[in-house]
Formats: structure tokens, C-alpha cells, sequence
């Protein structure tokens, strides 16, 4: 149990007659970045809040680093840090201010709350804005601050819901960095996107939340490789007939490869369209991406685990 910075035993929360978790398991270990996936109503937010304290689950329990979430919250809160979605922000007060009204909140006192408030406001890039007041900053710098509020007291499991949105470039790029940085130190990361390409961008592992459950898919890279599809796509300035085995998506054909190559694919659909063929305008060969690979997996309505070996991650 003392292995895993968070484990969720057996977790179930229904809402009326709407079963929302069905027996939920999770073992998060040490220095992991877990990127849960799941579509709109899923039940993410509720994972996050059972398993942040601020949220009671009907049945199961929690752990963090040890310690029952249901009867010594007070320990186990100390260790966890949460970002939400919505800003959690004073816009009255500065940048610093409000940054160092959450470090005394947490028990961060004295020189070690002044030293960790401008660690933390370096770290995201946010010094020269330190006593900008909130509301007088990007939407990027807010939500920049927002996540160095939630990092004051050193946290050992960081939950991060969707925390790049509404972000410039500039800004989420430094809360990525932020991000590896802390899972290097030795902290867990729980965390949410719908901007999926920021999670090939981590070195995370997958879970997908679908139906209640949870089911462990493996390494960013395994998932995309086996699951995000690659082939070709052709479109087409005519009304064409679609050929066997293609798809249809407005003007284009559409077909994965499914193991064969996609120049053998487009010379195939070729003769299959014979005259039909000078009617092709625009040929596209797009390399397989995370999005593509969770879309094939919720079309095909399987949340299959990908590596069903025993390796540092998710157990679920």
C-alpha cells in the first residue's frame, strides 16, 4: 500500500439511479504522470474529487502514500495539491499575494513560505508579474498562478484538471515543463485534457474511465503505435462511388491501414475507381496520433488494456 502515492480500493459513487464509478481500482506509484482519458460525462471530476477528499465515494476506499482518506483526511490532505478546471484565483490581490495567502493555508510558515512562494513563481515563468494584481493578468498568467497556488506546500500527488485551458502557447508549454519537472522530484500527477497531444508530449501512462470502470491501456507510445491507426485519406472532386472497405467522411475516402502499407492501399483504390480516379484532387497520409487512437478505441467500444504485463504505472 505505502508503494502507491494514491490507491483507490473497490470505489463506487452513484447519483440517484446513475451509476457513475462501478468498483473503481487504481495504484498511482511515485514520480508517475497518469493522463486520464474518458468522454464528457464519463465521470472524471468525480474520480478526481473521491479521490482529493472532497467528495465521499458510497463504497471503497483511498489511500494516499498510506494514509486512509476517510479517516485521517487532515495527513492525507497535507500531501495532495489540486488544480481544478474552474480558477480559483483572488483577483484583488497579486500575483505574489495570492500565492502566498495558499502557502500560509497549507501551514507554510516563515522563511521556508517566502523562499518556496518565489520558487514556485519562478518555476512558471511569472516573477516579472508578481505583484500584477490577478485580475490584470493573461488568461494564461492566471492560470499559470492557479497552479502555483496549488504547488506551495510541495505536494506528493498533484491532481491537474485540464490545467492548460484557455493557455497561450507560451503558457501551457511552461506548465507542461512544470508538469515533468514535478513528477521528477517524485511526485504523482493525476491529469485531464481534452488536448490530447499534451499528453505524447509527457512521459505518462493511460487510463480510460468509460461505463464506471477504469481500464489501464499502457505508455503514451503503445497506445498511439497499436491503436492510433495510421493509412490514407483521398479526396475526391467528383461524386465517386465509395469503394469497398473505404469509409466516407464528406468528400474524402478514408481508410487505416490494418497492417497493409498505404501506398498499396491508394494503388488498390486506383484500380478499384478506374476512370473514376481523375477525379482525386488531394491525397493526405496522416501519422497516427493519440487522438486518433482514442477515438478508434471508443468507436470500437473498447477499453482493453494494451500491456497486460506487470510494469511501473496504473494497476487497474
Amino acid at each position: 500500500m505505502n508503494e502507491a502515492r494514491l490507491q483507490l480500493r473497490g470505489v463506487r459513487k452513484s447519483f440517484g439511479e446513475r451509476t457513475v464509478l462501478s468498483g473503481v481500482d487504481l495504484a498511482l506509484p511515485p514520480g508517475r504522470i497518469l493522463g486520464l482519458l474518458g468522454p464528457n460525462g464519463a465521470g472524471k471530476s468525480t474520480l478526481i474529487s473521491i479521490a482529493n477528499g472532497s467528495l465521499m465515494p458510497d463504497s471503497g476506499s483511498v489511500y494516499v502514500d498510506g494514509v486512509d482518506l476517510a479517516s485521517d483526511r487532515e495527513s492525507a490532505a497535507a500531501l495532495i495539491g489540486s488544480a481544478p478546471q474552474r480558477l480559483g484565483i483572488y483577483p484583488s490581490l497579486t500575483l505574489r499575494e495570492n500565492v502566498e495567502v495558499f502557502a500560509r493555508l497549507h501551514g507554510v510558515r516563515g522563511r521556508t513560505r517566502r523562499a518556496r512562494c518565489a520558487q514556485v513563481i519562478e518555476g512558471l515563468g511569472l516573477t516579472r508579474s508578481a505583484g500584477v494584481r490577478a485580475e490584470q493578468l493573461s488568461g494564461g498568467q492566471q492560470r499559470r498562478l492557479h497552479l502555483a497556488m496549488a504547488l506551495t506546500h510541495s505536494p506528493r500527488l498533484m491532481f491537474l484538471d485540464e490545467p492548460t485551458v484557455g493557455a497561450d502557447v507560451e503558457s501551457r508549454q511552461q506548465i507542461l515543463d512544470l508538469v515533468r519537472r514535478i513528477a521528477d522530484d517524485g511526485a504523482s500527477v493525476l491529469y485531464t485534457t481534452h488536448y490530447l497531444a499534451e499528453l505524447e508530449q509527457l512521459p505518462s501512462r493511460l487510463a480510460l474511465l468509460h461505463h464506471g470502470a477504469l481500464r489501464d491501456l499502457g505508455e503514451v507510445s503503445d497506445v498511439v503505435t497499436s491503436q492510433g491507426g495510421d493509412g490514407v485519406r483521398v479526396r475526391l472532386q467528383a461524386d465517386v462511388a465509395t469503394p469497398a472497405g473505404w469509409a466516407r467522411e464528406a468528400d474524402w475516402f478514408v481508410r487505416e491501414s490494418a497492417g497493409r502499407s498505404a501506398g498499396e492501399l491508394l494503388a488498390e483504390l486506383i484500380a478499384d475507381l478506374g476512370e473514376g480516379a481523375n477525379a482525386i484532387g488531394d491525397v493526405q497520409f496522416p501519422r497516427p496520433t493519440l487522438e486518433s487512437a482514442y477515438v478508434r478505441l471508443l468507436r470500437n467500444g473498447t477499453a482493453r488494456a494494451i500491456d497486460r504485463e506487470e510494469v511501473p504505472g496504473v494497476a487497474a
